[in-house]
């Protein structure tokens, strides 16, 4: 009988029984890729289903288990304090971002017996790149295969308590025709994966890959199947890495560790602040200094603003490690309670240091950052800037002040700029003089005179 032949979307899971250049669910463009079924389950397989009987929420015992340090600690941060048993953790990211390099140190430092399973590098890449790494444990076994039953077969008996798996896209499993890599292979054997890891409480690293989106490549099924999915980020350019949490079930999703990638592999940042700030572009105008929260704690932040008159009908609106629609918002603020002329203007922003920010306590510092580059007038070294701003022109009140506040008295700032809805008690604690401001002209007033 003719294999019946289904298309699906690789975005959103839809099924299609034909070809189509758009998913008309997602809205996806060329995500559709062909797919072969599986078998339907014979009546002798169905007879033989175990029969389970629920149980009351009260009767359930929660079985206690020690998480397992990685002796990274900042990796150590992002899973919630460590490895649990039974956990299966995925990590993506771009090609030569340093995933391989990051999963050989953990390997090398928690020191346990420990099998490495590759299906895109011969034993000797992998002992080349040990070699630079100054990695030479005995715990450590390399192994190259790829087929899904074999690697089951071996995390259940081969003795051994982690399991690297590089990568996820190699895999295969005989039941499917279909290659490695494809949707249903790529579900199909990570679903396998978890199921012998649940079994044997062993824990497994997954390596996977991003597309050209910068979405993890595979199904969107395979991130929910995995218990914690981290992303391995940075820039060609810089040699910060950091390591952010898109899903964790056994610890928080707001924490993220930071690396520098150096000739010895990925090194922990002790203190991040100093690497993201660089007091060099002191005295310039359009550079600000804030600080921002990643989980429970502070970083400090530099922003650059470069205002400059347009050539084009249309001014250009550019910005780097933060929201562009929040750029938007901060210019429309600007232009409609502050009188800023800044429709005909170029506006570039970058946030220093390769990093991504999220957080809206720097919406004041970029505001003053962009006031200072159109007025080329420079913002006193010894201010830091914190707040979000409302679209009313108010100064808005930010979580963990506090912490920020100790943050940037590390680096030396002896001026403070800060909401005026602030804890009296937090501020009246601080060695640095306090400015709390209610409007975002009130701020502009005391920074620039």
């Amino acid at each position: 009988m003719k294999t019946k032949v289904t298309f699906q979307c690789s975005n959103c899971g839809a099924i299609y029984p034909r070809w189509i250049g758009r998913c008309n669910y997602c809205g996806e463009w060329n995500t559709i890729a062909e797919t072969v079924p599986f078998k339907e389950k014979t009546q002798k397989s169905s007879e033989k289903t175990t029969k389970f009987s629920p149980q009351k929420l009260t009767d359930i015992k929660i079985n206690l288990y020690t998480r397992i340090p990685s002796g990274i600690n900042e990796f150590d941060r992002v899973l919630g304090g460590g490895f649990l048993p039974g956990s299966v953790i995925l990590i993506a990211g771009e090609p030569g971002i340093g995933k391989s390099t990051l999963v050989l140190q953990i390997l090398e430092s928690i020191q346990k017996p420990s099998l490495y399973i590759t299906g895109e590098e011969s034993y000797e890449q992998i002992k080349i790149r040990a070699n630079r790494l100054n990695i030479h444990s005995d715990e450590l076994q390399i192994l190259c295969e790829t087929n899904i039953e074999t690697i089951s077969s071996l995390i259940e008996n081969f003795p051994a308590t982690f399991f690297v798996v590089d990568s996820i896209q190699t895999l295969y499993t005989d039941e499917l025709p279909s290659a490695p890599g494809s949707l249903q292979q790529v579900k199909e054997t990570v679903t396998k994966l978890v199921h012998i890891v649940k079994q044997t409480n062993k824990i497994v690293l997954l390596i996977g890959h991003i597309n050209k989106e910068g979405n993890i490549a595979g199904p969107k099924a395979l991130e929910h199947i995995v218990d914690c999915v981290l992303s391995l980020e940075g820039e060609r350019t810089s040699n910060l890495r950091v390591v952010r949490p898109l899903k964790n079930r056994f610890g928080s999703t707001f924490e993220i560790g930071l690396f520098e990638m150096s000739e010895f592999g990925l090194q922990e940042l002790v203190e991040p602040s100093k690497i993201l700030v660089s007091h060099t572009s002191l005295n310039n105008p359009g550079v600000a200094f804030s600080a921002f929260i990643e989980g429970n704690r502070s970083l400090a932040a530099e922003i650059q603003s470069l205002v400059s008159y347009s050539s084009y009908s249309i001014p250009q609106r550019n910005i780097n490690g933060y929201d562009f629609k929040r750029l938007q918002m901060i210019l429309a603020v600007l232009d409609k309670k502050i009188n800023l002329k800044l429709r005909q203007s170029d506006v570039f922003v970058n946030i220093t240091g390769g990093i991504f920010i999220s957080d809206t306590g720097i919406d004041l510092a970029i505001a003053s950052s962009l006031f200072s580059s159109l007025n080329d007038v420079v913002i006193p070294s010894d201010i830091a800037i914190i707040g979000e701003i409302g679209l009313t022109g108010e100064v808005r009140n930010i979580l963990s002040i506090d912490k920020r506040i100790i943050e940037l008295e590390k680096l030396g700032f002896r001026r403070i700029v800060v909401p005026k809805s602030s804890k009296r008690n937090l501020i009246q604690k601080t060695k640095s003089k306090i400015i709390q401001v209610e409007k975002v002209s009130e701020a502009f007033n005391y920074i620039f005179g």
